[in-house]
């Protein structure tokens, strides 16, 4: 079942420290409709019945939570990119901090596995339709996109490769700092 799944996959996102306990969002397409983690709830505790389906103007259609504040960023996006299944945004420090100093290359498999360039997203106020167009005009021709002072925003066919991707940006951003501490001769 794809809640149960988004949980399981929330709880490793967290563990692994790419999220902390309120922030980041996943969603998944259904359709004509998005099921998306709530807001203000503790996300590695979240159970599947939390989970809630919204339409693309974000009204609740099953569910008894409120989505999560950047529901507008998920709409946009799967608007935008019809090949998407599932989109992940959570906030790893690494990633965020070196956003275009990330060097894909440090990795046989970085691009492999990123499918493509890395977007970098301006700061924009989170929750807004501003933001959310950014991010869509920016995974438009990315499958990544790192948001200046905000996280990462990931998306696949799969929630398994969108979990995916945001794990090897995160890897590549500690590669790129180490990579820096080297070559600065620390």
């Amino acid at each position: 079942m794809i809640e149960e799944e988004i949980v399981e996959y929330y709880k490793l996102l967290y563990l692994r420290g790419l999220s902390t306990l309120l922030s980041g969002n996943i969603s998944v397409r259904s359709g004509d409709l998005i099921l998306i983690t709530p807001t203000s709830l503790p996300k590695p505790l979240l159970r599947p019945e939390d989970l809630v389906y919204i339409d693309f103007e974000g009204r609740v259609v099953k569910g008894t939570r409120q989505p999560s504040s950047e529901w507008r960023m998920h709409a946009a996006v799967y608007r935008r990119r019809p090949d998407v299944g599932a989109i992940v945004h959570v906030h790893p420090v690494h990633s965020t901090l070196l956003a275009e100093r990330i060097k894909p290359d440090l990795f046989l498999e970085g691009d492999i596995y990123i499918g493509g360039p890395l977007a970098v997203v301006p700061p924009l106020q989170p929750g807004t339709w501003e933001l959310a167009e950014a991010v869509a005009d920016a995974l438009a021709r990315a499958n990544v996109a790192v948001l200046k002072k905000h996280g990462v925003v990931a998306v696949g066919r799969s929630l398994a490769e969108a979990v995916n991707r945001v794990e090897v940006v995160e890897d590549l951003a500690k590669a790129t700092l180490i990579n820096l501490w080297i070559n600065s001769g620390i």
